[in-house]
């Protein structure tokens, strides 16, 4: 359930900003007892790190973000799944990330938050077991009918080639490209869908005087 709740301020830092030289000053959220603090939410936004998460809501982008934040966690306290990151895949991730960011601005985001690349390491690693936890989930192949395929095709992308100006291929011809598509769509949904279930069965509570504090507080 959630519930807001009133600022909590405390010294140091918590959750998975522990190398973070600052002090937290509010929680922006409580999930199942685990501390969200207002730097875990500015470093994840700043660093983009649930974009993908994210990506096509058209609500406020900061509860989009900690919505993101707090799905995850309660994934993976309820994940049974065996997970195992090597150190490459971390390192892997920081560069990923830099590029993705530009070298330049990637290492300003590190200043800005008093940080070194290790300091992100925690971070990175909770994203690669959430999505190694979802992948194995929902590893099966997802069934794609031929009608599936159609009303995606008339629907998305006959629209989406005419508004850049492109003429639609035949549907035959991209067939297999239209079906990865829909296939990924409707396991989205089901990751959707997982995650409302798990989420409702939480303890969920959202410190908005934080959240609105977030802007005010970014070092």
């Amino acid at each position: 359930m959630k519930r807001t709740i009133t600022s909590l301020f405390f010294f140091g830092l918590a959750g998975l900003s522990l190398a973070v030289p600052q002090i937290v000053d509010c929680l922006v959220a409580v999930v199942n007892g685990q501390a969200v603090t207002l730097a875990d939410f500015q470093i994840a936004r700043e660093f983009e790190l649930f974009a993908g998460d994210v990506e096509g809501r058209a609500d406020d982008p900061r509860l989009a973000v900690l919505d993101a934040i707090i799905n995850q966690k309660i994934a993976l306290e309820i994940a049974r799944e065996p997970v195992t990151i090597g150190k490459d895949e971390i390192a892997l991730a920081v560069d990923a990330l830099r590029a993705k960011l530009g070298p330049d601005i990637f290492l300003a985001k590190l200043r800005k938050f008093g940080l070194d690349e290790a300091d992100l390491r925690p971070y990175l690693e909770e994203r690669i077991r959430y999505g190694k936890v979802v992948f194995t989930r929902f590893s099966a192949t997802v069934p794609v009918s031929r009608g599936d395929v159609e009303k995606f095709y008339r629907e998305v992308y006959v629209p989406e080639r005419k508004a850049e100006g492109l003429e639609p291929e035949k549907m035959e011809t991209i067939i297999s490209a239209l079906e990865a598509r829909v296939r990924e769509n409707l396991k989205a949904r089901q990751v959707a869908e997982w995650l409302r279930n798990i989420r409702s069965q939480a303890e969920v509570r959202i410190n908005k005087d934080c959240l609105d504090s977030a802007k005010e507080n970014t070092p």
